[in-house]
């Protein structure tokens, strides 16, 4: 078996793990996106949350309204709060990943590099046999020819 077809069977094997991270990278990229959609619409919320209590303030509000308003908002920037840190953890989750498929990604392109260079040996050895047997079957005639 010559070497290029065994790097060729290694070849394969990384492929597959290259294929896999770039799901993996895929998916950490989604969860990302998701918590920051999320975080952007929980802000969102509280922004209008509190352009409403500000209109109910001027109308007037009991103490009880404006308590029950206030934990509320309370728990709104303590999602938010979380939310944030969720999106601290997806963000190096996605380094991670996005590293082990860039490692992954390189080992792929050594291989193939090492496989082209492999060829281009396989070639070259082939090329310089021809031109021994070139030479040889000419220096036959060669020699049959002042006999």
């Amino acid at each position: 078996m010559k070497k290029a077809d065994r790097l060729r069977s290694v070849l394969e094997l990384e492929v597959a793990k290259k294929d896999k991270a770039a799901k993996a990278l895929a998916e950490a990229i989604t969860n990302l996106d998701n918590a920051q959609n999320s975080l952007r619409q929980l802000t969102d919320y509280r922004a209008d949350y509190q352009n409403q209590a500000q209109d109910i303030g001027r109308a007037g509000v009991n103490a009880a309204a404006f308590r029950n308003r206030q934990m509320l908002s309370d728990r709104i920037m303590g999602a938010i709060d979380q939310q944030g840190q969720s999106i601290n953890l997806f963000e190096r989750q996605l380094d991670q990943v996005r590293k082990h498929y860039e490692k992954v990604y390189a080992r792929v392109r050594s291989i193939e590099i090492l496989i082209e260079k492999s060829e281009a040996e396989e070639l070259r050895k082939q090329s310089v046999q021809e031109q021994k047997m070139l030479d040889e079957f000419t220096q036959a005639q060669q020699f049959r020819n002042k006999a």
